[in-house]
């Protein structure tokens, strides 16, 4: 269990905080060609590019879409040293559509080789003394991967660890779900989610966000509970404060990874020491930006983020 206070990182700047990722790669087969995704990967990726150190810990297969993602991921300075290659199973494929509001929805292949990333980089992670750790549950969804990550978890107690919940269908358990959380500081879900899994977790659900999510912090030791809602208002619960804000007006071009884009901009804000106001301003500023463009990574700088950001600080 993590602690609830991170002070540990206060004075840090982004280059000297490293993001860990835990899970799914695949790429995700689109109207326009197929680009690289799964949720935690987005979320270090985003990560990268705001001036953190990243790693990831999945595996790809021996084939030509994981020698892509390998490349991939070094071009946008993410560490691959924790990358596995999974013997005849083939490297993730989701294959994607999107609703003309923007919505999209997913079919993902299986077997796929990030479910089989690598046991024995315990120790290798461990010894990065990473600031983030960025989890899901589609990697996570077998028992064994849920303990290797419990172990991880437990090596490195002063990192803030992310749940981003991202339910997709067939792909989820009660149980899983119930044992990740228990390795979380922050986690992110949609109201959707929030509403489905809250026997789950042992809430009651109530459309009163605030009282939703201190109850789930208090339940399970969390230090922050983020709960996102599309173009409606978005909540964060942040070491004890409460804030709502819709994100920023935006054409919605397709909604492919801002969820993981929140995410990121969530944990920039958690490590520059940033109130619940103004963290969720950030957080909702890039999944904005990232919704209004084509796929889950498309082009950005800090620069667009820094003053779509102020534009809604009112």
């Amino acid at each position: 269990m993590h602690s609830v206070h991170q002070d540990k990182y206060a004075k840090m700047t982004r280059s000297a905080m490293l993001a860990v990722g835990v899970g799914e790669v695949l790429w995700d087969r689109l109207p326009g060609g197929d680009e690289i995704g799964g949720a935690p990967f987005n979320v270090v990726s985003h990560l990268a590019r705001l001036g953190y150190r990243a790693a990831y810990l999945t595996a790809v297969g021996r084939d030509p879409l994981g020698d892509a993602a390998i490349d991939q991921m070094a071009s946008q300075g993410i560490d691959t040293s924790l990358v596995g290659r999974a013997d005849g199973i083939p490297t993730g494929l989701a294959q994607v559509t999107v609703a003309p509001g923007g919505s999209p929805a997913f079919v993902i292949g299986r077997p796929a080789a990030f479910e089989h990333w690598p046991a024995g980089e315990r120790d290798q992670v461990i010894a990065m003394r990473p600031a983030f750790l960025v989890y899901g549950t589609l990697a996570q969804l077998h028992a064994p991967a849920r303990a290797r990550l419990a172990a991880i978890a437990a090596g490195c107690p002063g990192a803030v660890a992310l749940y981003d919940v991202n339910l997709r269908d067939d792909w989820w358990s009660a149980d899983a779900v119930a044992e990740l959380i228990k390795l979380a500081s922050v986690v992110k879900l949609s109201v959707a989610e929030a509403r489905e899994l809250a026997p789950v977790l042992g809430v009651a659900w109530t459309d009163d966000a605030a009282a939703f999510s201190a109850d789930l912090a208090g339940r399970h030791r969390l230090r922050g509970v983020a709960i996102t809602a599309g173009p409606d208002a978005a909540s964060l619960w942040l070491d004890g404060a409460f804030a709502s804000a819709a994100p920023p007006a935006a054409e919605v071009v397709d909604a492919v990874g801002a969820g993981d884009a929140f995410a990121a901009g969530l944990l920039d804000a958690i490590g520059q020491r940033r109130g619940a106001a103004a963290g969720l301003r950030r957080a909702n500023a890039l999944g904005t930006l990232v919704a209004s463009r084509r796929g889950a990574q498309p082009p950005w700088d800090p620069a667009e983020l820094t003053a779509l950001e102020a534009s809604s600080a009112g």
